[in-house]
């Protein structure tokens, strides 16, 4: 295009240096293939599945832990956002997309995770979701030279600068704040109890599996990890224990998942029988939630087998 022309033609940077609409249709129907086929590795079990009649327990399942989480619980996430947003891309130059439209369309990924924080859509609310999402977006943004969302740094700057202030010298008034006095109480000693083994067979088991951290795939888990937990305890003690269909369980087991935020898992395990019940935790430096539950599955088993004791058993 000749220099005196393109000063009136705003646009033939972006004409000339990105791929033509076809191409970016293309890209983002290939993404968006991309997440089903994630999907349909990972997470066989979704609603898009239905028909194919899938359990959670048939998802492929990698060992390295960070690797699983980012396939199962991001990336199609991902794919869908890139997806989005080249679409928006494709309408605002073909059609001149009003401003209004445009936000619209980049605000959908944002009002799902607020439909599921409010229960109004299926699904986990995940923050880490909106900073995939945030990123995304602003990539897309800058590899278009701002097609996406127009920011005039001159224009912003002020603002920023007017925060970044405003958010230092408030975060001083906090640091200057006289600790409040705390007044410790120390609640009364449990009682010593000493429980016997349960020294009949089969044991009737209930397992219940629960995170205290936002676990992407809840469902999955807990379908997966009760029938690998139950072999556990069948590996330790062939036999003994039978999982409770339609009865009153005689051992029930509350298991909840929790993480240091570096991948490593530990859990808080409670268990109830007829006449007690007594919880006890393991650490959060397992990096392979498999073998979390194997140690669980063999301290529980010891003190089926063994008896337990809690309380306040110091003098006892």
């Amino acid at each position: 295009m000749p220099p005196n022309k393109r000063k009136n033609n705003p646009n033939w940077l972006f004409m000339k240096t990105h791929p033509k609409f076809p191409m970016l249709i293309a890209l983002a129907i290939g993404s968006l293939l991309l997440g089903v086929v994630n999907y349909l590795l990972f997470r066989p079990h979704i609603i898009l599945f239905s028909w194919l009649h899938t359990e959670p327990s048939s998802s492929i399942i990698i060992k390295y832990a960070p690797l699983s989480v980012f396939l199962r619980g991001y990336f199609s996430d991902i794919t869908w956002c890139i997806a989005l947003c080249l679409i928006t891309l494709v309408l605002d130059t073909r059609r001149q997309l009003p401003l209004f439209g445009k936000w619209c369309l980049l605000s959908l990924p944002f009002l799902s995770e607020a439909g599921q924080y409010l229960r109004m859509i299926p699904g986990t609310f995940d923050w880490f979701d909106i900073l995939t999402y945030t990123i995304v977006i602003l990539l897309i943004n800058f590899i278009f030279h701002f097609r996406l969302i127009s920011i005039h740094m001159k224009r912003i700057t002020t603002p920023l600068l007017v925060a970044g202030v405003f958010i230092t010298f408030l975060i001083m008034i906090f640091a200057c704040a006289t600790p409040r006095r705390t007044y410790s109480y120390k609640p009364a000693p449990d009682p010593c109890v000493n429980h016997v083994a349960l020294n009949y067979s089969p044991v009737l088991v209930q397992i219940n599996i629960d995170g205290n951290y936002t676990m992407k795939d809840l469902g999955g888990a807990q379908t997966a990890g009760q029938a690998y937990f139950f072999q556990a305890l069948q590996n330790d003690n062939y036999g003994k224990y039978s999982l409770a269909q339609g009865v009153t369980p005689n051992l029930t087991i509350y298991i909840t998942v929790n993480t240091d935020g570096y991948q490593h898992y530990g859990s808080t395990v409670k268990m109830y029988v007829y006449d007690d019940n007594t919880w006890f935790n393991m650490p959060s430096n397992y990096v392979d939630p498999e073998k979390l539950f194997d140690d669980i599955a063999y301290k529980l088993n010891s003190f089926v087998v063994n008896g337990y004791t809690h309380g306040n058993c110091s003098t006892h």
